[in-house]
Order: structure tokens, then sequence, then C-alpha cells
């Protein structure tokens, strides 16, 4: 297939399908469906412009809003970010044009192929024709412009839908011309049926029954559309349609195909030809694409690259090579006249693999050579093999092999026979002496998994029975040898229902409910077997430790460490296991397990491994995982204070990565391990290794805005700190988790385990650690609206570190004074605190610490008048988030700067400011910033004249206040209402939310509680 990247290794865009961008061959996720309407006119249209009304009516269709070009203008910001330097989206007075190379989308690439192919036909090339038009067709990964405003694709998706149906009309045409009717016939049937007006299709259906002798039904397929058009149309069929079906009635010699110059043996009566393929496989189900594959390499070896050898099909046990090799061949048996020969070479079988002279000595045979006549040296037999077959069209079918060395003697010389092989094994070997191109087989898709369930069991399904299926398909990971068997044991027992069995597989050992008692040899764990018992001990021992590694993947070094091998001796083992298929290579090298394949390596380990041999081995690999998250913590997050206590030699990790980016890259690859391993730890045993590693990466949640997993790993956590009767782990954990509490709105629970952590400090004498309690409470008050109650709580945390004789916290009991300070007005105060704090953060290195402090600082300026300063403060603040990619601190940032503006009388550009930060904080879904940020807004738009829209945003930011219980933008979000309902001229209103205003800032004692009150006196 044409791989976009060929031309723009960069980037690509996709509209041939679902929206999206591919960058480096990784999905670039286009976040709502404006966004991705947007990116789609825009690529539709790239290197033109496209005018503002066209793109306004694109994202909104028939209700472009008030505000649309405003919106417009924030969702072409967002796309610039997510694009960067790769694309340009340049402005003009009258719209936007995305300036991108050629060949960068899809659409170009596929526009590409069908002018070439058009242009090999014109010259007579019909097999290039035919095979640029597939690589045209493959670009299609269903409806076009999937994702985008519904309006938009009703607009411009059926254009698109008539390209590619004009263009797959022209790939049979050219298929048509080249003999290929029998492969067509299922095909065009298809395509009949899904466009029965379409009397194209129909026409070459007829044609290509009528080339195949099957000229009653042509006729009948006349019959059927003369039907359909009078029924539907009140019409006759078109005259080429009619024309056509005169000709076959009459057998015109028009219609049979220009002969082809194929050269085509005339085989000896004397010489039997073979038909040695298996059976086709009843119910054939998916691998579409995969069939396509094989199809174009065909046609790419009849259009003069002569490789003998066209495929060679790889992929783990029971994932249906022999089935799609089979299949296929059937498929294609009328393009080899010379017969089909298949052999089962046995590579990975209960006996032994068939030896390269046996080998021969059979397929001579099938080739119609007498038992005396076959020489009896390998040799000889090889090259009698080759001079038979040197002028013969046959297909060659080599199932199961072991090795390249097997295969290579059973190779054909000439180019006019075609060999598929099928093996565990990827035989790289073999891509160096022959021109082999690999197929390797997934698993099948979900609803080809489904599919092929219903079509085995044949009956119709309830829409219980449907979802019971569709476990069932993924209990058997979508495998078909376990599909197969599962639909066995299914239909064998009648009473037996779906559910019952989907229950089995996930109470019990899959592998043994999906055996087959009386036919051990056909179960999933039979299959496996074969592959385990060719590979190496070393192999066998990683294999059998990797099953019980808990994440969805594992990367090298941490192979390397479970197994305890040096780096050789561990790659050499991968190399071997991903060679047999029974581990993959994934993104970045990391390594995969089939679920299946995973049972059944624990399985063996179960019988070939001593209990504490294994234990030892995962106890080595969760030290390895604990000491290096912990010393790239130290990168990422300088200051902070290690769990670790006690670092065992080998695993002295310092200065390992380097560099902070480094260290960041490792944590966010191995993050679904590291998180995978806290519960496997916290439930197997290893209790102090979850605490530790659920700690360890605490910020790294909260920097990375995933506090699902960072409430998850520390409930967890906490359970395991009981269990171990440690106060010391379990007053850390609940520190930590209270944390994550404030970020969903919970501050109440916050607050209840931070006095518990409190409790559990004093109890154990742990000073430090009571300092540090009375901070996180001084920072809960201030969130509930406690300012006053917070100060004297932070001065007693600063007098114990004091005390200790230890630097304050840069982040600590002296930042949140600052902050209550700040909601007190306090602000000259504020600011010599939060001075003193960014001293200790510098000394730290703590780059994100300190852009906050720059915030709060900024905005302490910015209430003194000090405009300028604050202005600095809030762009380097900006530059700290941007550098980080930390995109709920540039979206802080970038509203800060929104209120400088706004100080200074540039309101509209202080709503750009306040509207681009509202879009990046929706992405990262920070809803109490959205809260903040929504307030700053209807302060802006109010200021510009717009009371209508500020009433708007002041009500959803009380909404989210609400919803939070964040008291201090309640009041902050009531006093917003009241502004624009005074400049309504609702004075009722007005009155109203000013009341509720003061209802909320009177407790808590700040200036704002004052200032609402004699707005209100004076009224």
């Amino acid at each position: 297939m044409i791989r976009i990247e060929e031309t723009w290794r960069d980037m690509e865009f996709r509209v041939l399908g679902p929206v999206g961008i591919w960058r480096d061959e990784r999905f670039v996720s286009v976040v709502g469906q404006k966004q991705r309407t947007l990116l789609a006119v825009l690529v539709l249209n790239a290197n033109r412009v496209v005018s503002h009304d066209r793109l306004l009516v694109a994202l909104w269709g028939s209700a472009v809003p008030a505000s649309g070009r405003r919106l417009l203008h924030n969702h072409l910001w967002s796309l610039r970010r997510l694009l960067g330097d790769a694309a340009v989206i340049a402005s003009s007075p009258t719209g936007y044009a995305l300036q991108i190379p050629a060949g960068s989308s899809d659409l170009d690439v596929f526009d590409s192929e069908v002018d070439l192919a058009r242009t090999a036909l014109s010259a007579g090339d019909v097999v290039r024709a035919a095979e640029r038009f597939r690589e045209a067709l493959m670009l299609w990964r269903g409806p076009a412009l999937a994702g985008t405003h519904p309006e938009f694709q009703m607009t411009e998706g059926p254009a698109l839908e008539e390209r590619r149906i004009v263009t797959l009309a022209e790939r049979i045409d050219a298929d048509l011309a080249l003999g290929g009717n029998s492969e067509l016939i299922g095909e065009l049937r298809r395509f009949v049926a899904e466009n029965p007006l379409h009397e194209r299709f129909r026409g070459q259906l007829m044609l290509a029954l009528y080339r195949e002798g099957r000229v009653a039904e042509a006729l009948e397929e006349y019959r059927i559309a003369h039907r359909y058009f009078r029924s539907e149309l009140g019409l006759e069929p078109g005259e080429d349609l009619a024309r056509l079906h005169q000709a076959i009635l009459s057998a015109d010699p028009s219609l049979d195909p220009e002969p082809r110059n194929l050269e085509v043996a005339v085989v000896p009566r004397s010489m039997p030809i073979p038909r040695q393929l298996p059976s086709d496989i009843a119910r054939f189900t998916g691998r579409k694409d995969d069939l396509r594959q094989l199809d174009l390499m065909l046609s790419r070896g009849e259009g003069g690259i002569q490789a003998t050898v066209i495929t060679s099909i790889a992929g783990t046990a029971g994932i249906g090579k022999t089935a799609l090799a089979t299949h296929w061949g059937h498929r294609v048996a009328g393009l080899f006249p010379d017969g089909q020969l298949y052999m089962n070479l046995r590579g990975y079988s209960q006996g032994q693999p068939v030896e390269a002279a046996q080998a021969l000595h059979r397929l001579l045979r099938g080739l119609g050579m007498a038992v005396e006549e076959i020489p009896q040296e390998a040799d000889e037999r090889e090259t009698l093999y080759r001079s038979i077959l040197a002028d013969r069209r046959v297909l060659i079918i080599l199932d199961n092999a072991a090795s390249p060395d097997q295969v290579r003697p059973l190779l054909p010389g000439s180019p006019s026979c075609k060999v598929v092989i099928t093996s565990r094994d990827s035989l790289r070997g073999l891509w160096v002496t022959h021109d082999v191109r690999n197929i390797t087989l997934g698993v099948l898709s979900a609803d080809e998994a489904r599919g092929l369930l219903v079509e085995i069991l044949g009956t119709e399904q309830t829409r219980g029975e449907i979802e019971a299926l569709s476990q069932l398909a993924e209990l058997c990971g979508h495998l078909p040898l376990a599909l197969r068997l599962a639909a066995a044991h299914l239909a064998g027992q009648p009473s037996l229902s779906i559910a019952d069995f989907v229950a089995r597989l996930r109470n019990e050992n899959p592998l043994v409910v999906l055996d087959i008692g009386e036919d051990p040899h056909t179960g999933v764990s039979a299959a496996f077997e074969l592959s385990y018992r060719a590979l190496p001990e070393t192999a066998r021992k990683v294999f059998r430790l990797m099953g019980f590694h808990p994440g969805s993947d594992i990367g090298v070094d941490a192979v390397l460490a479970l197994a305890s091998l040096s780096s050789g001796e561990g790659q050499a083992a991968i190399d071997r296991l991903v060679a047999a298929h029974l581990i993959q290579r994934g993104d970045g090298g990391r390594l995969t397990m089939h679920d299946l394949v995973r049972v059944y390596a624990r399985d063996r380990s179960e019988l070939d491994d001593r209990v504490v041999d294994r234990r030892d081995a995962l106890s080595r690999l969760f030290d390895w995982y604990l000491y290096m998250a912990d010393e790239a913590m130290n990168l990422f997050d300088p200051g902070r204070i290690s769990m670790l206590t006690d670092v065992p030699a080998e695993y002295s990790f310092k200065k390992i990565f380097g560099r902070p980016e480094a260290a960041a890259f490792w944590l966010e690859e191995e993050y679904p391990s590291l998180v995978s391993m806290i519960s496997y730890c916290a439930v197997q045993g290893w209790r102090d290794h979850a605490w530790k590693m659920a700690r360890t990466l605490s910020r790294f949640f909260y920097l990375n805005d995933r506090i699902d997993d960072w409430i998850a790993t520390h409930r967890i956590s906490l359970i395991a700190t009981r269990e171990l009767d440690d106060l010391h782990a379990e007053a850390e954990v609940l520190g930590a988790l209270g944390y994550a509490y404030i970020f969903v709105g919970k501050y109440d629970d916050y607050l209840e385990l931070q006095q518990r952590a409190l409790s559990l400090r004093r109890a154990t004498g742990d000073r430090r650690g009571e300092a540090k309690a009375l901070r996180d409470i001084g920072y809960g008050l201030i969130r509930t609206g406690r300012p006053g109650e917070a100060i004297k709580i932070c001065q007693q945390s600063l007098a114990i570190e004091r005390a200790l004789g230890e630097r304050p916290d840069g982040q600590g009991a002296l930042y949140h004074l600052a902050i209550a300070n700040l909601q007190l007005g306090r602000l000259e105060e504020a600011v010599e605190s939060l001075q003193e704090c960014r001293s200790y953060v510098r000394k730290e290195d703590g780059r994100h610490k300190d852009a906050y402090i720059l915030l709060y600082q900024g905005e302490a300026y910015l209430r003194l008048g000090r405009i300028d300063e604050a202005l600095k403060c809030h762009t380097e603040a900006l530059r700290v988030g941007r550098e980080m990619k930390n995109a709920r601190l540039e979206a802080d940032a970038i509203n800060n700067l929104g209120r400088d503006h706004g100080r200074s009388g540039l309101h509209a550009k202080a709503i750009e400011y306040h509207e681009r930060a509202l879009t990046q904080v929706r992405e990262v879904r920070d809803r109490e910033l959205e809260c903040e940020i929504l307030c700053d807004l209807s302060n802006a738009l109010l200021a510009s004249g717009n009371p209508s829209e500020a009433v708007k945003s002041s009500r959803a930011a009380l909404q989210l206040a609400m919803d939070l219980k964040y008291v201090y933008f309640q009041g902050y979000a009531h006093k917003g209402i009241a502004e624009a309902m005074k400049a309504l001229g609702k004075k009722e209103e007005f009155k109203i939310h000013l009341e509720k205003a003061l209802a909320v800032f009177a407790p808590m004692g700040i200036p704002e509680a004052d200032a609402v009150a004699k707005r209100l006196a004076a009224l």
C-alpha cells in the first residue's frame, strides 16, 4: 500500500475515513467534532484559501452562532498548536489556507494514484493500471470525513464517495481485462446489492458471469435489473446495459477477453494437473485487507517484479495462517492452469518436521512423476523439480514451515510459479536470499471475531446473546482457533448457553475450558506447546516469566531485570520469541503478548519453575521499576523527597537518564506498567512496593492530569499500608490521596484525610511529617474559603520547620501563607512571601513550582497596579508551561495574561486570551481552572460592552463552582452575574446576586466582602 510518509515523513492528513492526523506513524488525537471538521475542510482545499463564511458553515451548518467568527479563531489557534511547525495555516483578508506539500494527504495520494492508473491504461499497461487502482482504493478506511459535522459530511461526502465508486469500477474493468472473472463475481454481487441502481457494476457482473460460461445467470441479472428499474423508477435500464444484454443473447465474440501473452505452457495429457489444496475453510470470515494484499502481491509479480515467493504468512499459533493461505489459493486457482501443490512441512506439529528430500519426493509425485522416476539424491530431486516447473504456472503452498533451510530447496526457479509459505517463524533468512514479502497476521477485529462466531453457530441471536458473543470473542482474544473451539463447544452442547460458557471462561482457566477432551491435539494449549517446545532454554525461561508481568506490554530493559540476563543474552531470547510469534514488538520496541499466550506462559511456569524462583524474579522486577521511577522523578520533579532510603548496589541508576526529557519519556512509556504494578503488588504480597510506587508517582499523576489513576492507586495502596501496619506509610498515602480529592471537588474528604494524616504523624513523633500535614490542611482551608484559619495553620507548620532547622519548601507552608494573604488583600506580604519561595525553588531547579509562584506573584502585582511586572511574570510562566508541555499550566498563564490586558483596557485582546485558555483547559478537563477562566472571561466581556454573553459565562462558572464546592469562585460568579444584570438594567436580579456574593465573601473576611456590602448599602 502507498504510504503517505514516503512523500512527507513528518505528518499525514487523512480524510478518506475517520478524519485524523498521523505524525511519525503515530496517531495524533484531533479532539472534538469542530476541530476535525475544520481540519477536513482545509485538507479538502489544501493550498487554497477557504473563505470565512465557508468555514463557519462547515463548522456549524445552518446554525452559525453570533460569536462564530471569534470561536472560529479559537479553533484555528488550537489546530495550529496541534500541527506545530509541520504545516502552516496561512491567513488572508478573505479566509485561511492550509499550506502542505504534495502527497501529504490521503486524498492527494488517491488522486495521484488514479491519474497514474489511467495513464497506464491509456498506454495499454492493464496490469499496472489494476495495481495503481488497487493502491488508490486501499487508502479508504471507511466513509469519508467520518467524525466531522453531519451537515458537512452530507455536503462534501457524496462527491468523494462518487470518486471512490468510479475508481472501483475502473479497477474492475482492468481486472476483467486481465481475465480475473471468477474471482470478481462474488465481489461484484456485493457491489450490486449495495448499489442496485449502479448499471456499470451490474454490467460488469453480467460480463464476468458470461465469460465463466454462466450465461443463464448473466441473463438473470439483466431481468432482475429490468424489474427493479421498472418498479422503483418506472424506467428501462440504460442503453449500455441493454446492448450488453443483447450481445450476451447473441454470444457476440466482442465480449470475449482480448488474448494476452501469458506464455501458458501446454501440459502433456500424460501428466496430471495437481489439485492438492485442502478443502476451503468453511465459513471463512474477515481478513479482507490480507486477501487484498495477497492479490496485490500476485499482480505485482505478473507486472514485472518476477518474485517466485510472493509472500510468507507468519503469525502465532491459531491465528489462521493456513486458513488464509488455503482460502486465497482457492480464490486464485483459475490463474494457475497447471495446478496447485500443497505441502504441510510439519514444522510445528506433533511429529518430526518433513525433511526437504521427503518434501521433494511428495511434490514430484504430485506433479505426475512415477516413484521409479524420482532420483534418490536430494540435489537431483531438486533439479528435476525445478525443471518440470520451468514452463508451468503452478501455485505452491508450503504450510507450517520450520526454517528457511527447510523451504529453500522447494522453491522453483521459474517466476511463472508462485509460492506462499506459512510459518510461526518470521523466516527472516529467506528475506536475504529471495524477494519475499511478509504478511504478519494479527488477531481478528472485534466485528470479524463476533461475525465468525455467528457464522459458525448459524442461528438467529437475541440482543442479549449478541452481547454475550461479543464478550466471548473478547475472552478468546479474537484468536481464530480459540473462536472455533468455543463455537464447537457451544454447538456440541445445545443446553449450554453462551452466557454460561462466557462465565466459565471468566472464572476458570480459559485454555482448559477451550480444550476438547476427545481431541487434545486441536486445543489452544497444544498449539502453543509446539511453538514453546522449539525454543532454546533461555528463551523458554524469559517466556514463562513474561507471563507474570502485570502490564499489557513490557520494555526490553524490564525483561532483562525480570530474567536477570545480560543485554546480549536477553536480546537473543527476545528475538527468538518474536520470530516465533509468541510475543510481538509494538511501538518503540515494547513487547506484547496475546492474553491466551500469557495464560499458557503462566501455566508452563507453574510446571517448570519453583515458586521461590518466580517470586525472586518478580521482586527483582518490582525493585527495578521502583528505583527507576524514583530516579526519573528526581529529574522530572527536582526537590522532591524520595520514598526510598536504601538502594541496593545493583539498582543504583544515578544519572541514568541524563536529562529531564529522557526521564519524562521513560515515565510516560512505562506508565501503564507502573500503574498495573501498583495494583498487582498490593494484592499479591508486595505491599511495600505498592505504596512506595504510588507515592513516587503522585506528582507525576498531578502534573500529567491522571487524577483517576491517582485516586485508584492510592486507595489500594492505603489498604496495603494498613495490612503492613505501617503508620508512616499510611500517613504518606493519606496525604497524597487527599490532594487527589481536591481535583474532583471533594474538599471535605481532603480535609478529613489530612487531619487523619496529622494524627498519625503526631502519634509516631514525626515532626517533619507533622509540619507537612499542617501545611496541607492550610491549603484545604484556603480552597474552602477560610484564609484566616489557613494563615494560623501555615504559621504553625513554618514554626516546626524552623525549629527543625529546615529550609521551607518552595511550595509548602510559606507558599500557602502567601496565597492566603493574597485572598485577604495583604498584597505586599504576599509578594514578599512569594519572592522568598522563588529563592528556595530556584535552588531546587523546580521549574514547575517556580511557574506557579510566578502566576500568583503576577496576580499580586496586577492588583497593586504594577501591570508591567505582572505581564513579565505571566509571560515567563507561559514559557515554562510550553517548554514542559504542561497544558494546564499553559492555560493558567494564558488566562492570567488575559487579566493583564483587560486591566490595561485592551478588552478584545483579553477576551482572545481567555477564550484560548478556555479551549485549552477543556481539553485537559481541569474543571476548577475552567471555572476561574469563565469568571475572568465574564469580566472581559462585560468590560467590552457585551453583558448578555457575560451572564452566560458567569452562570457557567457558577454551575461549576457549585458542582465542585469551590466556595471562593461561587462568590465571584455571583458577583459577575450581578454586574452583568446591572448593565442589562435588571436591578432586582442585580441585587439578588450581589447579596449571594456577600453571603459567600463575608465569612471569608476578604476585601471583596466590604466592597460588595457598600454597594448593597447604597441601593
